[in-house]
């Protein structure tokens, strides 16, 4: 029994951090004047006033609504962490927080999911679910990192995009 709490705890443990690690990449991408990639046309670029409007509200109501989960689940993170820092962990609280913290993982990306379907409808020739750069960020630093994207469906998805605030 023993050797399945510690099997499972570290199978949870792989799959939230190696997730958190995928959403947080950075993909390579370098410092230049005009973003990473200088010349670089954002798919941003050509939408209409209207649907960059539109788009900066969906996001920033996706942020509103995700932050208390996306608080929650960091609260679980540190909670295992800590608990983990400890002389003698308990096995059976830490597999309850990993499952805890893997509820409020699959809650957001739930969000993301809704979130990115409902931009579709916005914008339907821009890719939102790609890997790459952060929805909203400016070059290559700063932006919210939710792991949301605006990913040209004609280009690698590691391209980055901007959007003017």
């Amino acid at each position: 029994m023993k050797k399945q709490i510690i099997i499972l705890t570290t199978l949870v443990f792989a799959i939230v951090g190696l997730s958190g690690v995928a959403f947080a990449w950075n993909h390579g991408q370098g410092h230049g004047k005009k973003g990473c990639r200088a010349g670089y046309n954002s798919p941003m670029a050509n939408l209409t006033e209207d649907q960059q409007t539109q788009l900066k509200t969906l996001h920033q109501k996706f942020i509103d609504e995700t932050a208390a989960t996306r608080a929650a689940m960091r609260a679980k993170k540190d909670e295992l962490r800590i608990l983990m820092q400890t002389s003698a962990p308990d096995g059976q609280r830490l597999v309850a927080l990993a499952n805890e913290a893997g509820d409020l993982q699959k809650a957001l990306m739930v969000k993301r999911i809704n979130f990115a379907l409902e931009a579709k409808k916005i914008a339907p020739e821009i890719n939102f679910f790609a890997g790459g750069k952060g929805f909203g960020k400016k070059g290559c630093m700063g932006g919210p990192r939710n792991g949301m994207t605006m990913g040209d469906q004609d280009n690698d998805s590691t391209d980055p995009d901007t959007i003017d605030k």
